[in-house]
């Protein structure tokens, strides 16, 4: 008879061990001896029936004794419900963001294994929920509380990946995402207030243009917790630091000028520096600047804008860094805020550090899955969309040889950033805007 029992591992509501026999009885963890074998009595034991079954298991779970003799018939009902409970929170257990876990799902799946004598969702409900709050992490409130180590500063493939942090930055990077830092050399930046937990200030991220494969990928995701020049230069620092070399793609700040075609004209013009020559980039930039400082009373935030412009991409930043004039082989407005899109739709309000963190951890799983079957052409490449870049090409290729032209004929320097002012006006009106109204 014992070769026959249908045994089943559940647990208690206090989560000790429980066994369930044939989907009728129910027996709790009793005593565990010498041998290392556990006595299990039935759970009516302490109850007015004082029931005197028990079962001797041994580490295998294989049966060494049972006492079948109940005085009470078995519930089935009372049984399925202790394992469908168990069953559902295993699933949580399991999970890195219990929050994330749909019971109802997994109760309608086990609901059907275990057939027609199963209890309804709502009797297990409540339990259920309690012990999905029992299991989270609790809300980091601060940016101080942020620990050092975590199981959740792993990839899933167990590799670490958060490789700084400081009071003021949290930064993740996988070395699968560094390689791809390193190797490629178009890297885009953007950072988003969006998705950032309340006790940060931003999310920032870094992606990459893999030209072979004409896609985009993830480099790094950072959490700040205020927009300091200084923790911007210690984020692309310790990037520097991890991966040996970095690429910072033009930052683009996307400021309300429409209304005033003078500054959206040199707006659009600030947009389009880095496909013109760099020799010029600093002189182009001082004659915009000279001008909109004749609109001083209607432009501030404009003007603030090109403080920052100056300070950052021309002053801090390598200016060969962004620049695109010597090798225009992939441009985009939105490589970076696409992505922020798609985050942001991940979460219906702001998520909590975990859930973040959790987040940040399943999308560089799928980029590295992605990217290793695109390589290997498992997956099919993206067809690359070459018309726009082609065309800018051109346009930056005919003002090349205008420079020419005009030292050759002994211009002014004057002449020739005038030449190279007007090829930015150029990208914009017949290249830049005719795409997008494709």
């Amino acid at each position: 008879m014992e070769g026959n029992l249908k045994i089943d591992i559940s647990e208690t509501n206090r989560g000790k061990e429980q066994i369930i026999i044939d989907r009728k009885f129910k027996y709790n963890f009793s005593k565990l001896k010498k041998d290392n074998t556990k006595i299990y009595r039935c759970t009516e034991y302490k109850t007015l029936n004082k029931c005197k079954s028990f079962i001797i298991l041994n580490d295998n779970k294989e049966v060494l004794n049972y006492d079948s003799s109940h005085n009470h018939p078995g519930n089935e009902i009372n049984a399925s419900k202790s394992l469908i409970k168990h069953k559902i929170k295993d699933e949580i257990k399991k999970s890195l963001i219990p929050s994330d876990i749909k019971s109802k799902r997994i109760y309608n799946k086990i609901s059907q294994e275990i057939g027609y004598i199963c209890p309804e969702y709502k009797t297990i409900k409540s339990q259920i929920t309690r012990y999905k709050n029992k299991q989270l992490f609790p809300n980091v409130k601060t940016f101080d509380e942020v620990p050092n180590v975590s199981e959740y500063y792993k990839t899933i493939r167990g590799e670490y990946f958060m490789i700084f942090k400081n009071s003021n930055i949290i930064i993740f990077q996988s070395p699968f995402q560094a390689k791809l830092f390193m190797k490629n050399k178009h890297i885009f930046a953007d950072g988003t207030f969006l998705i950032a937990p309340t006790n940060s200030y931003q999310v920032f991220i870094t992606r990459t243009y893999v030209t072979e494969l004409n896609c985009f990928y993830t480099t790094s995701m950072s959490i700040l917790k205020n927009k300091e020049q200084t923790t911007y230069e210690i984020l692309f620092n310790e990037i520097k630091k991890n991966i040996m070399q970095i690429l910072i793609s033009q930052k683009k700040f996307f400021i309300e000028v429409k209304d005033h075609n003078i500054l959206n004209t040199y707006y659009k013009a600030i947009s389009n520096l880095c496909f013109i020559n760099i020799e010029y980039i600093p002189d182009i930039f001082n004659k915009i600047k000279n001008t909109c400082m004749r609109y001083k009373s209607t432009c501030s935030q404009f003007l603030n804008f090109l403080d920052y412009f100056e300070k950052t991409f021309l002053n801090i930043y390598n200016i060969k860094y962004w620049n695109y004039y010597n090798n225009i082989d992939h441009i985009t407005n939105n490589a970076s805020e696409s992505y922020n899109s798609y985050l942001k739709k991940l979460f219906v309000k702001k998520p909590s550090f975990y859930k973040l963190i959790y987040t940040i951890q399943f999308e560089e799983s799928k980029s590295y899955y992605d990217y290793h079957l695109r390589i290997k052409g498992i997956w099919r490449k993206k067809s690359r969309i070459s018309e726009r870049v082609d065309d800018i090409n051109i346009l930056v290729e005919y003002y090349k040889n205008m420079e020419a032209e005009l030292k050759n004929i002994g211009c002014s320097k004057n002449d020739i950033i005038e030449n190279w002012f007007n090829c930015l006006i150029r990208l914009n009106n017949e290249i830049i805007n005719f795409n997008k109204t494709k």
